[in-house]
Protein backbone atom coordinates (compact mmCIF):
# COMPACT_ATOMS: atom_id res chain seq x y z
CA UNK A 1 0.00 0.00 0.00
CA UNK A 2 1.65 3.33 -1.27
CA UNK A 3 -0.26 6.15 0.12
CA UNK A 4 2.49 9.11 0.14
CA UNK A 5 0.17 11.65 -1.14
CA UNK A 6 -2.30 11.01 1.89
CA UNK A 7 0.23 10.60 4.53
CA UNK A 8 2.43 13.25 4.13
CA UNK A 9 1.18 15.22 1.18
CA UNK A 10 3.56 18.70 1.49
CA UNK A 11 6.16 15.98 1.40
CA UNK A 12 5.29 14.87 -1.86
CA UNK A 13 4.59 17.76 -3.40
CA UNK A 14 7.90 19.16 -2.22
CA UNK A 15 9.89 15.42 -3.83
CA UNK A 16 7.97 16.52 -7.07
CA UNK A 17 9.37 20.41 -7.50
CA UNK A 18 12.65 19.84 -6.45
CA UNK A 19 13.83 19.95 -10.02
CA UNK A 20 13.21 23.23 -12.13
CA UNK A 21 10.23 22.89 -14.64
CA UNK A 22 11.45 21.34 -17.88
CA UNK A 23 14.97 20.17 -17.05
CA UNK A 24 15.30 16.59 -16.08
CA UNK A 25 15.95 16.03 -11.96
CA UNK A 26 18.99 14.04 -10.89
CA UNK A 27 18.96 11.56 -8.49
CA UNK A 28 19.33 12.77 -4.85
CA UNK A 29 20.50 10.42 -2.20
CA UNK A 30 18.74 12.71 0.43
CA UNK A 31 15.47 12.14 -1.82
CA UNK A 32 16.20 8.35 -2.07
CA UNK A 33 17.15 7.75 1.57
CA UNK A 34 13.38 10.00 2.53
CA UNK A 35 11.83 7.75 -0.01
CA UNK A 36 13.11 4.75 2.16
CA UNK A 37 11.63 5.80 5.47
CA UNK A 38 8.43 6.47 3.92
CA UNK A 39 8.49 2.96 2.54
CA UNK A 40 9.55 1.42 6.07
CA UNK A 41 6.97 3.89 8.19
CA UNK A 42 4.24 2.72 5.66
CA UNK A 43 5.42 -0.78 6.13
CA UNK A 44 5.28 -0.49 10.33
CA UNK A 45 1.72 0.75 9.44
CA UNK A 46 0.37 -2.24 7.41
CA UNK A 47 1.05 -4.15 10.00
CA UNK A 48 -0.40 -2.18 12.87
CA UNK A 49 -3.59 -1.81 10.50
CA UNK A 50 -3.58 -5.84 9.70
CA UNK A 51 -3.18 -6.60 13.86
CA UNK A 52 -5.66 -4.27 14.34
CA UNK A 53 -8.47 -6.41 12.12
CA UNK A 54 -6.93 -9.89 13.22
CA UNK A 55 -7.27 -8.69 16.85
CA UNK A 56 -11.22 -8.28 15.70
CA UNK A 57 -11.60 -11.76 14.12
CA UNK A 58 -11.24 -15.31 16.60
CA UNK A 59 -10.97 -17.92 14.94
CA UNK A 60 -10.71 -21.61 16.16
CA UNK A 61 -12.82 -25.19 15.44
CA UNK A 62 -12.32 -28.55 15.82
CA UNK A 63 -11.64 -32.01 13.71
CA UNK A 64 -12.80 -35.57 14.99
CA UNK A 65 -12.54 -38.76 13.48
CA UNK A 66 -15.74 -40.93 14.43
CA UNK A 67 -16.03 -44.88 14.37
CA UNK A 68 -19.69 -46.66 14.26
CA UNK A 69 -20.76 -50.03 14.94
CA UNK A 70 -24.42 -50.84 14.32
CA UNK A 71 -26.70 -53.77 15.41
CA UNK A 72 -30.53 -53.34 13.70
CA UNK A 73 -33.32 -54.98 14.14
CA UNK A 74 -36.85 -54.19 13.43
CA UNK A 75 -38.66 -52.99 10.29
CA UNK A 76 -37.25 -52.40 6.75
CA UNK A 77 -36.64 -48.80 6.21
CA UNK A 78 -38.97 -49.43 2.80
CA UNK A 79 -42.56 -49.83 4.47
CA UNK A 80 -43.43 -51.39 0.81
CA UNK A 81 -40.85 -54.65 0.71
CA UNK A 82 -41.11 -56.85 0.55
CA UNK A 83 -44.73 -56.53 -0.97
CA UNK A 84 -45.17 -52.95 -3.08
CA UNK A 85 -49.13 -53.84 -3.37
CA UNK A 86 -49.34 -54.08 0.41
CA UNK A 87 -47.69 -51.30 2.38
CA UNK A 88 -49.60 -52.68 5.56
CA UNK A 89 -46.97 -55.77 5.47
CA UNK A 90 -44.20 -55.38 7.84
CA UNK A 91 -40.87 -56.95 7.02
CA UNK A 92 -38.24 -57.40 10.31
CA UNK A 93 -34.70 -57.82 9.48
CA UNK A 94 -31.49 -57.93 11.36
CA UNK A 95 -28.22 -56.04 10.34
CA UNK A 96 -24.99 -55.67 11.51
CA UNK A 97 -22.52 -53.02 10.19
CA UNK A 98 -19.27 -53.88 11.62
CA UNK A 99 -17.60 -50.35 10.68
CA UNK A 100 -18.66 -47.12 9.39
CA UNK A 101 -15.92 -44.70 9.68
CA UNK A 102 -16.53 -40.88 8.89
CA UNK A 103 -14.44 -37.85 9.95
CA UNK A 104 -15.87 -34.08 10.49
CA UNK A 105 -14.15 -30.98 10.53
CA UNK A 106 -15.63 -27.78 11.73
CA UNK A 107 -14.11 -23.85 11.59
CA UNK A 108 -15.43 -21.73 13.49
CA UNK A 109 -15.12 -17.39 12.82
CA UNK A 110 -16.30 -14.67 15.39
CA UNK A 111 -15.84 -11.11 14.35
CA UNK A 112 -16.44 -8.08 16.05
CA UNK A 113 -16.10 -4.34 13.91
CA UNK A 114 -17.25 -2.53 16.63
CA UNK A 115 -17.85 -3.68 20.43
CA UNK A 116 -21.73 -3.29 19.56
CA UNK A 117 -22.03 -5.76 16.73
CA UNK A 118 -20.60 -9.37 16.49
CA UNK A 119 -20.79 -11.85 13.58
CA UNK A 120 -20.38 -15.62 14.12
CA UNK A 121 -19.89 -18.20 11.76
CA UNK A 122 -19.36 -22.03 11.47
CA UNK A 123 -18.41 -23.97 8.52
CA UNK A 124 -18.35 -27.77 8.77
CA UNK A 125 -17.12 -30.49 6.47
CA UNK A 126 -18.82 -33.97 6.99
CA UNK A 127 -18.70 -37.35 5.30
CA UNK A 128 -18.05 -41.34 5.72
CA UNK A 129 -14.94 -42.71 4.71
CA UNK A 130 -14.96 -43.61 0.94
CA UNK A 131 -18.41 -42.21 0.01
CA UNK A 132 -19.55 -39.41 -1.68
CA UNK A 133 -23.20 -39.92 -2.37
CA UNK A 134 -25.36 -37.38 -1.16
CA UNK A 135 -28.38 -38.31 0.35
CA UNK A 136 -31.65 -37.51 -1.58
CA UNK A 137 -33.34 -35.59 0.54
CA UNK A 138 -31.75 -33.95 3.62
CA UNK A 139 -33.77 -31.16 5.68
CA UNK A 140 -32.95 -28.21 6.37
CA UNK A 141 -32.19 -28.07 10.10
CA UNK A 142 -29.63 -31.16 9.16
CA UNK A 143 -27.44 -29.41 6.37
CA UNK A 144 -24.27 -30.57 8.37
CA UNK A 145 -25.34 -33.48 11.05
CA UNK A 146 -25.81 -35.83 7.84
CA UNK A 147 -22.52 -37.36 6.20
CA UNK A 148 -22.48 -36.26 2.67
CA UNK A 149 -18.97 -35.40 0.86
CA UNK A 150 -16.43 -33.24 1.13
CA UNK A 151 -18.20 -30.02 0.97
CA UNK A 152 -18.27 -27.47 3.22
CA UNK A 153 -21.48 -25.73 5.00
CA UNK A 154 -22.58 -23.14 7.78
CA UNK A 155 -24.43 -24.45 10.35
CA UNK A 156 -24.78 -21.35 12.12
CA UNK A 157 -24.23 -17.37 10.46
CA UNK A 158 -25.69 -15.03 12.65
CA UNK A 159 -25.51 -11.46 13.67
CA UNK A 160 -25.63 -9.87 17.27
CA UNK A 161 -26.23 -6.32 17.74
CA UNK A 162 -25.99 -5.10 21.10
CA UNK A 163 -28.44 -2.45 21.34
CA UNK A 164 -27.97 -1.66 24.78
CA UNK A 165 -26.08 -3.09 27.93
CA UNK A 166 -29.04 -5.37 28.33
CA UNK A 167 -31.02 -6.02 25.13
CA UNK A 168 -29.14 -7.41 22.15
CA UNK A 169 -30.31 -8.24 18.96
CA UNK A 170 -30.08 -11.49 16.83
CA UNK A 171 -30.78 -12.79 13.38
CA UNK A 172 -29.74 -15.96 11.27
CA UNK A 173 -28.84 -19.59 11.69
CA UNK A 174 -27.74 -19.03 15.46
CA UNK A 175 -26.16 -21.95 17.51
CA UNK A 176 -29.21 -24.21 18.35
CA UNK A 177 -27.66 -27.10 17.55
CA UNK A 178 -25.46 -29.20 20.46
CA UNK A 179 -26.98 -27.01 22.98
CA UNK A 180 -26.83 -27.75 27.26
CA UNK A 181 -26.08 -30.58 28.44
CA UNK A 182 -24.53 -32.00 24.97
CA UNK A 183 -21.42 -29.89 26.32
CA UNK A 184 -20.69 -32.87 29.04
CA UNK A 185 -20.12 -35.69 26.35
CA UNK A 186 -17.62 -33.01 24.64
CA UNK A 187 -15.52 -33.22 27.41
CA UNK A 188 -16.51 -29.13 28.52
CA UNK A 189 -18.54 -27.89 31.86
CA UNK A 190 -19.36 -24.29 29.90
CA UNK A 191 -22.69 -23.11 30.35
CA UNK A 192 -23.93 -22.11 26.91
CA UNK A 193 -26.28 -18.98 25.79
CA UNK A 194 -28.52 -21.13 23.40
CA UNK A 195 -31.76 -23.10 24.06
CA UNK A 196 -31.47 -26.46 25.67
CA UNK A 197 -31.70 -29.87 23.98
CA UNK A 198 -35.11 -30.40 25.89
CA UNK A 199 -36.46 -27.99 23.56
CA UNK A 200 -33.77 -28.00 20.10
CA UNK A 201 -31.21 -29.73 18.59
CA UNK A 202 -30.71 -28.67 15.05
CA UNK A 203 -29.94 -25.82 12.39
CA UNK A 204 -32.44 -22.90 12.12
CA UNK A 205 -32.77 -19.63 11.14
CA UNK A 206 -34.84 -17.29 13.96
CA UNK A 207 -34.83 -13.73 15.19
CA UNK A 208 -33.99 -13.57 19.07
CA UNK A 209 -34.24 -11.03 21.38
CA UNK A 210 -32.15 -11.37 24.78
CA UNK A 211 -32.85 -9.56 27.46
CA UNK A 212 -29.67 -9.94 30.05
CA UNK A 213 -31.12 -9.20 33.42
CA UNK A 214 -27.90 -9.91 35.41
CA UNK A 215 -26.65 -6.37 36.70
CA UNK A 216 -29.93 -6.51 38.54
CA UNK A 217 -30.24 -10.82 39.18
CA UNK A 218 -26.99 -12.82 38.60
CA UNK A 219 -27.19 -15.23 36.02
CA UNK A 220 -30.77 -14.56 34.75
CA UNK A 221 -31.44 -13.99 30.79
CA UNK A 222 -34.63 -13.78 29.28
CA UNK A 223 -34.63 -14.55 25.09
CA UNK A 224 -38.00 -14.34 23.31
CA UNK A 225 -37.79 -16.15 19.09
CA UNK A 226 -39.61 -16.16 15.71
CA UNK A 227 -38.79 -18.78 13.79
CA UNK A 228 -40.51 -18.88 9.96
CA UNK A 229 -40.46 -21.28 7.25
CA UNK A 230 -41.33 -20.04 3.50
CA UNK A 231 -42.88 -22.44 0.96
CA UNK A 232 -41.65 -21.82 -2.12
CA UNK A 233 -42.71 -23.32 -5.58
CA UNK A 234 -41.12 -26.40 -6.38
CA UNK A 235 -42.54 -25.94 -10.15
CA UNK A 236 -39.61 -23.66 -10.66
CA UNK A 237 -36.27 -25.58 -10.12
CA UNK A 238 -33.80 -23.36 -11.63
CA UNK A 239 -34.56 -20.93 -8.84
CA UNK A 240 -35.56 -18.60 -11.39
CA UNK A 241 -38.88 -16.88 -9.70
CA UNK A 242 -37.69 -18.05 -5.88
CA UNK A 243 -40.49 -16.39 -4.48
CA UNK A 244 -43.09 -18.15 -5.88
CA UNK A 245 -45.23 -18.95 -2.96
CA UNK A 246 -46.25 -23.26 -3.13
CA UNK A 247 -50.20 -21.98 -1.72
CA UNK A 248 -49.01 -22.90 1.46
CA UNK A 249 -48.73 -20.15 4.11
CA UNK A 250 -45.43 -20.00 6.14
CA UNK A 251 -45.25 -22.10 9.49
CA UNK A 252 -44.11 -19.99 12.09
CA UNK A 253 -43.23 -20.61 15.69
CA UNK A 254 -43.28 -18.04 18.65
CA UNK A 255 -41.59 -18.71 22.11
CA UNK A 256 -38.44 -18.01 24.29
CA UNK A 257 -36.74 -19.11 27.57
CA UNK A 258 -35.54 -17.79 30.70
CA UNK A 259 -32.16 -19.00 32.00
CA UNK A 260 -31.53 -18.25 35.67
CA UNK A 261 -29.58 -19.46 38.52
CA UNK A 262 -30.81 -21.34 41.54
CA UNK A 263 -28.69 -19.61 44.78
CA UNK A 264 -27.15 -22.03 47.21
CA UNK A 265 -26.67 -24.74 45.40
CA UNK A 266 -23.04 -24.19 43.63
CA UNK A 267 -22.61 -23.61 40.13
CA UNK A 268 -26.06 -24.44 38.40
CA UNK A 269 -28.64 -23.28 36.10
CA UNK A 270 -31.94 -23.30 35.18
CA UNK A 271 -33.99 -22.95 32.09
CA UNK A 272 -37.61 -22.62 31.49
CA UNK A 273 -39.00 -22.86 27.67
CA UNK A 274 -42.01 -22.43 25.74
CA UNK A 275 -43.14 -22.32 22.08
CA UNK A 276 -46.53 -22.29 20.13
CA UNK A 277 -46.68 -23.54 16.69
CA UNK A 278 -50.13 -22.03 16.14
CA UNK A 279 -50.85 -23.31 12.85
CA UNK A 280 -48.37 -26.59 11.88
CA UNK A 281 -47.79 -26.22 7.99
CA UNK A 282 -46.79 -29.65 5.79
CA UNK A 283 -43.89 -29.92 4.48
CA UNK A 284 -43.51 -31.30 1.20
CA UNK A 285 -42.34 -35.06 2.27
CA UNK A 286 -41.80 -37.84 -0.52
CA UNK A 287 -43.39 -41.63 0.42
CA UNK A 288 -42.68 -44.73 -1.11
CA UNK A 289 -44.62 -45.14 -4.38
CA UNK A 290 -47.14 -48.35 -3.98
CA UNK A 291 -47.44 -48.77 -7.52
CA UNK A 292 -43.71 -48.72 -7.84
CA UNK A 293 -42.32 -52.03 -9.23
CA UNK A 294 -38.47 -53.00 -8.41
CA UNK A 295 -38.72 -55.70 -11.39
CA UNK A 296 -39.49 -53.50 -13.98
CA UNK A 297 -37.03 -50.70 -12.89
CA UNK A 298 -34.27 -50.82 -15.43
CA UNK A 299 -33.03 -46.72 -14.81
CA UNK A 300 -30.72 -48.31 -12.23
CA UNK A 301 -30.74 -44.45 -10.53
CA UNK A 302 -31.64 -43.42 -7.00
CA UNK A 303 -34.78 -42.67 -5.46
CA UNK A 304 -36.57 -40.34 -6.68
CA UNK A 305 -34.90 -40.55 -9.93
CA UNK A 306 -36.13 -43.92 -10.41
CA UNK A 307 -39.87 -42.97 -10.01
CA UNK A 308 -39.97 -44.98 -6.48
CA UNK A 309 -41.14 -42.09 -4.23
CA UNK A 310 -44.46 -39.74 -4.38
CA UNK A 311 -44.09 -36.13 -3.54
CA UNK A 312 -47.66 -34.35 -2.37
CA UNK A 313 -50.58 -33.89 -5.08
CA UNK A 314 -52.25 -31.55 -2.69
CA UNK A 315 -51.34 -29.71 0.71
CA UNK A 316 -53.98 -28.66 3.36
CA UNK A 317 -53.52 -25.25 5.09
CA UNK A 318 -52.59 -26.23 8.43
CA UNK A 319 -52.09 -29.72 9.80
CA UNK A 320 -53.14 -28.56 13.28
CA UNK A 321 -51.25 -26.48 16.50
CA UNK A 322 -49.00 -27.41 18.97
CA UNK A 323 -47.73 -26.12 22.01
CA UNK A 324 -44.56 -27.11 23.63
CA UNK A 325 -43.51 -25.91 28.03
CA UNK A 326 -39.91 -27.62 28.81
CA UNK A 327 -37.10 -26.95 31.64
CA UNK A 328 -33.73 -27.81 32.56
CA UNK A 329 -32.33 -28.07 35.11
CA UNK A 330 -28.19 -28.26 34.92
CA UNK A 331 -25.42 -29.23 37.82
CA UNK A 332 -21.68 -28.97 37.68
CA UNK A 333 -19.29 -30.38 39.93
CA UNK A 334 -22.11 -31.13 42.56
CA UNK A 335 -20.28 -30.67 46.39
CA UNK A 336 -17.31 -30.45 45.32
CA UNK A 337 -16.74 -33.97 43.96
CA UNK A 338 -16.85 -34.04 40.45
CA UNK A 339 -20.19 -35.01 39.54
CA UNK A 340 -22.22 -33.51 36.91
CA UNK A 341 -26.03 -33.57 36.85
CA UNK A 342 -29.14 -32.89 34.64
CA UNK A 343 -32.51 -33.52 34.48
CA UNK A 344 -34.57 -32.18 31.57
CA UNK A 345 -38.27 -32.69 30.29
CA UNK A 346 -41.23 -31.50 28.51
CA UNK A 347 -44.90 -31.39 27.77
CA UNK A 348 -46.53 -30.99 24.44
CA UNK A 349 -49.90 -30.30 23.77
CA UNK A 350 -51.18 -31.35 20.05
CA UNK A 351 -54.58 -30.41 18.22
CA UNK A 352 -54.85 -32.07 15.13
CA UNK A 353 -56.69 -30.48 12.13
CA UNK A 354 -57.70 -33.86 11.10
CA UNK A 355 -56.45 -32.69 7.43
CA UNK A 356 -54.02 -34.74 5.90
CA UNK A 357 -51.17 -34.54 3.03
CA UNK A 358 -52.43 -35.99 -0.32
CA UNK A 359 -50.66 -38.57 -2.76
CA UNK A 360 -52.10 -39.52 -6.27
CA UNK A 361 -52.12 -43.44 -5.84
CA UNK A 362 -52.84 -46.66 -7.66
CA UNK A 363 -56.80 -46.94 -7.49
CA UNK A 364 -57.86 -50.36 -5.37
CA UNK A 365 -60.96 -50.39 -7.93
CA UNK A 366 -58.72 -50.13 -11.03
CA UNK A 367 -54.74 -50.18 -10.39
CA UNK A 368 -54.18 -48.67 -13.71
CA UNK A 369 -55.38 -45.24 -12.67
CA UNK A 370 -54.76 -43.18 -9.72
CA UNK A 371 -56.54 -41.43 -6.84
CA UNK A 372 -55.75 -38.19 -4.87
CA UNK A 373 -55.95 -39.86 -1.10
CA UNK A 374 -54.75 -37.96 2.20
CA UNK A 375 -52.63 -39.81 3.55
CA UNK A 376 -50.14 -37.97 6.05
CA UNK A 377 -51.42 -36.33 9.22
CA UNK A 378 -50.21 -34.61 12.48
CA UNK A 379 -52.87 -36.71 14.53
CA UNK A 380 -56.07 -38.16 14.27
CA UNK A 381 -58.89 -37.46 16.30
CA UNK A 382 -58.51 -40.23 18.65
CA UNK A 383 -54.72 -38.81 19.20
CA UNK A 384 -55.51 -35.29 20.61
CA UNK A 385 -53.76 -34.99 23.74
CA UNK A 386 -50.35 -34.18 25.73
CA UNK A 387 -47.18 -35.90 24.94
CA UNK A 388 -44.52 -36.47 27.19
CA UNK A 389 -40.72 -36.18 27.28
CA UNK A 390 -37.88 -37.09 29.93
CA UNK A 391 -34.17 -36.39 29.45
CA UNK A 392 -31.64 -37.15 32.53
CA UNK A 393 -27.92 -37.92 32.99
CA UNK A 394 -24.65 -37.43 34.41
CA UNK A 395 -21.01 -37.10 34.69
CA UNK A 396 -18.45 -38.35 37.23
CA UNK A 397 -14.67 -36.89 36.58
CA UNK A 398 -12.57 -39.88 38.23
CA UNK A 399 -10.66 -38.47 41.23
CA UNK A 400 -6.98 -39.70 39.92
CA UNK A 401 -4.63 -37.67 38.63
CA UNK A 402 -3.01 -40.02 37.05
CA UNK A 403 -6.24 -40.30 35.15
CA UNK A 404 -6.00 -37.06 34.07
CA UNK A 405 -9.38 -36.42 34.60
CA UNK A 406 -11.43 -39.50 33.04
CA UNK A 407 -14.64 -39.27 32.91
CA UNK A 408 -17.62 -41.82 33.37
CA UNK A 409 -21.14 -40.63 32.07
CA UNK A 410 -24.41 -42.17 31.64
CA UNK A 411 -27.76 -40.50 29.96
CA UNK A 412 -31.55 -41.53 29.32
CA UNK A 413 -34.28 -40.69 27.47
CA UNK A 414 -37.86 -41.58 26.66
CA UNK A 415 -40.28 -40.00 24.60
CA UNK A 416 -44.32 -40.92 24.28
CA UNK A 417 -46.09 -41.98 22.06
CA UNK A 418 -47.15 -39.00 19.87
CA UNK A 419 -43.70 -37.11 21.21
CA UNK A 420 -42.53 -34.30 18.56
CA UNK A 421 -38.94 -33.52 18.38
CA UNK A 422 -37.22 -30.99 16.94
CA UNK A 423 -33.84 -32.77 17.56
CA UNK A 424 -31.90 -34.29 14.53
CA UNK A 425 -29.45 -37.14 14.31
CA UNK A 426 -25.70 -36.47 16.18
CA UNK A 427 -22.27 -38.50 15.59
CA UNK A 428 -23.73 -41.79 16.26
CA UNK A 429 -25.96 -41.48 13.40
CA UNK A 430 -28.83 -41.84 15.16
CA UNK A 431 -31.65 -39.18 16.37
CA UNK A 432 -32.15 -41.11 20.18
CA UNK A 433 -33.71 -37.80 21.16
CA UNK A 434 -36.51 -38.49 18.80
CA UNK A 435 -37.58 -41.65 19.79
CA UNK A 436 -40.94 -42.59 20.75
CA UNK A 437 -39.51 -45.26 23.63
CA UNK A 438 -36.69 -45.14 25.56
CA UNK A 439 -32.75 -45.03 24.71
CA UNK A 440 -29.96 -45.43 27.25
CA UNK A 441 -26.79 -44.09 26.72
CA UNK A 442 -23.01 -44.75 28.61
CA UNK A 443 -19.62 -43.41 27.83
CA UNK A 444 -16.31 -42.58 29.37
CA UNK A 445 -14.15 -39.66 27.95
CA UNK A 446 -10.16 -39.99 28.16
CA UNK A 447 -8.47 -36.45 28.13
CA UNK A 448 -5.12 -36.65 26.39
CA UNK A 449 -4.35 -32.86 27.30
CA UNK A 450 -6.30 -29.69 26.57
CA UNK A 451 -6.82 -30.07 22.95
CA UNK A 452 -7.25 -33.54 22.54
CA UNK A 453 -9.54 -36.37 24.07
CA UNK A 454 -11.55 -39.94 22.99
CA UNK A 455 -14.33 -40.54 23.82
CA UNK A 456 -16.22 -44.27 23.50
CA UNK A 457 -19.87 -44.76 23.87
CA UNK A 458 -22.63 -47.41 24.04
CA UNK A 459 -25.87 -46.69 22.94
CA UNK A 460 -29.37 -49.02 23.07
CA UNK A 461 -32.49 -47.27 21.88
CA UNK A 462 -35.39 -49.56 22.31
CA UNK A 463 -38.66 -47.83 19.88
CA UNK A 464 -41.94 -48.72 20.42
CA UNK A 465 -44.07 -46.19 17.60
CA UNK A 466 -43.19 -44.83 14.20
CA UNK A 467 -41.35 -41.35 14.98
CA UNK A 468 -41.96 -38.02 12.54
CA UNK A 469 -44.04 -34.77 12.74
CA UNK A 470 -46.51 -36.79 10.47
CA UNK A 471 -47.84 -40.16 10.57
CA UNK A 472 -49.69 -42.47 8.03
CA UNK A 473 -53.93 -42.28 7.70
CA UNK A 474 -55.18 -43.89 11.18
CA UNK A 475 -57.70 -45.44 8.69
CA UNK A 476 -55.74 -47.69 7.65
CA UNK A 477 -52.69 -48.36 9.98
CA UNK A 478 -54.57 -47.38 13.43
CA UNK A 479 -53.15 -44.57 14.65
CA UNK A 480 -50.67 -41.72 13.20
CA UNK A 481 -47.77 -43.11 15.44
CA UNK A 482 -48.23 -47.03 14.44
CA UNK A 483 -46.55 -49.58 16.66
CA UNK A 484 -43.09 -50.03 14.79
CA UNK A 485 -40.52 -52.11 17.59
CA UNK A 486 -36.80 -51.15 16.61
CA UNK A 487 -34.02 -52.07 19.10
CA UNK A 488 -30.68 -50.88 17.98
CA UNK A 489 -26.55 -50.93 19.61
CA UNK A 490 -24.71 -48.76 18.52
CA UNK A 491 -21.01 -48.90 19.56
CA UNK A 492 -18.86 -45.49 18.69
CA UNK A 493 -15.64 -43.83 19.42
CA UNK A 494 -14.52 -40.26 18.84
CA UNK A 495 -11.34 -39.02 18.35
CA UNK A 496 -11.59 -35.02 19.17
CA UNK A 497 -8.90 -32.70 18.40
CA UNK A 498 -9.64 -28.81 19.25
CA UNK A 499 -8.17 -26.53 17.15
Amino acid sequence: MRTWSVLVPGLAVGLISLAPVGAVAEPSSEADELRERLDELEDRFDQVEKRSLLDRIELGGDYRTIFNAVVYKGPTADPYYPDPTNPAVGHQIEETNAEIWSHRLRISMKAEPIRSVRVSARMVMYKIFGDGDAAPFVQDSMTTRLPRDSSARFDQAWIDWFMTDWLAFSAGRIAYADGNPAELKDNSSVRRATWGLQMVDGEYDTINLTFNLSRALDGWYIRGFYASWFNDNDQDPFGGVPFLSSGTENLRIFGGNMDFVIPGIGRNFLQLGYYVAPKFRPFNIPIPDPGYDPASDYTNAPAPLNGSLLFPSALPDSMGSYQNISALLELYDLAGIGLDLFLAGSVGFLKSSDQGIAYQIPNPADPATRIEYPFLYLASTGDKGTTFFVYAGMRYTLPVKALNETKLGFEFNHGSRYHISFAVQQDNLLTKLATRGNAYEAYLIVPFNEHLFLRASYLYIDSKYQTGFFGPDPAAFGSTAPERLQQIHSFSAVLNASL
